[in-house]
């Protein structure tokens, strides 16, 4: 039944957009009752939060075979920033709150901030767990807070339309030395 209203809930956003999700509709195209899905989820951020968690496993899924070739963990940790936000920024669901000009929405949805990094949490924390193992995440610095990082600067580069006139590999630079290289260790020279 989870599963169900889970697709239910991502037919019902593909519709009206993740804002849009109602529970009496995902009940109708569910085929039950109100009464039943709140059986199975607390409320209607929970079934987004799904939709969202099952497109970002899919997302990360394409991105995985890339990004696991790139050996240097700043590198890799610059872009996966940057595809994530190519990628999201592609998607039907965000494109949806971009037409309606509330881009802004993203850290509010399916739970706000909080549900966002969790969301990202499985996708991003083995990867740190990994950096962390061998020595290259900054003393002080948990994966949890990592994760977090990562989670507001892909956030604020989705929803801030920065003007900037860098290539992509002067984009991948900046991302690098801003977001990554203040996570991890500095290598000796």
């Amino acid at each position: 039944m989870r599963e169900r209203l889970v697709d239910a809930t991502e037919a019902v956003m593909r519709r009206n957009g993740p804002l849009g999700v109602r529970i009496d509709e995902v009940a109708r195209v569910a085929g039950c009752s109100r009464a039943t899905v709140y059986r199975h989820v607390a409320d209607k951020d929970e079934l987004v939060r799904e939709v969202l968690a099952r497109l970002a496993r899919a997302r990360a899924r394409r991105m995985a075979a890339t990004l696991n070739g790139i050996a240097d963990p700043a590198e890799r940790i610059a872009e996966g920033v940057l595809r994530t936000v190519e990628a999201v920024r592609s998607e039907w669901w965000y494109q949806a709150l971009e037409r309606h000009g509330a881009t802004g929405a993203v850290s509010r949805i399916g739970g706000g901030p909080e549900a966002f990094v969790a969301l990202a949490t499985p996708l991003v924390a083995p990867f740190l767990q990994r950096v962390a193992a061998i020595g290259m995440l900054r003393p002080g610095v948990t994966v949890e807070e990592a994760t977090e990082w990562l989670c507001v600067v892909t956030t604020g580069l989705l929803t801030m339309d920065v003007p900037t006139s860098r290539t992509r590999s002067q984009q991948v630079a900046f991302l690098r030395r801003f977001v990554a290289d203040p996570l991890l260790r500095r290598r000796p020279r």
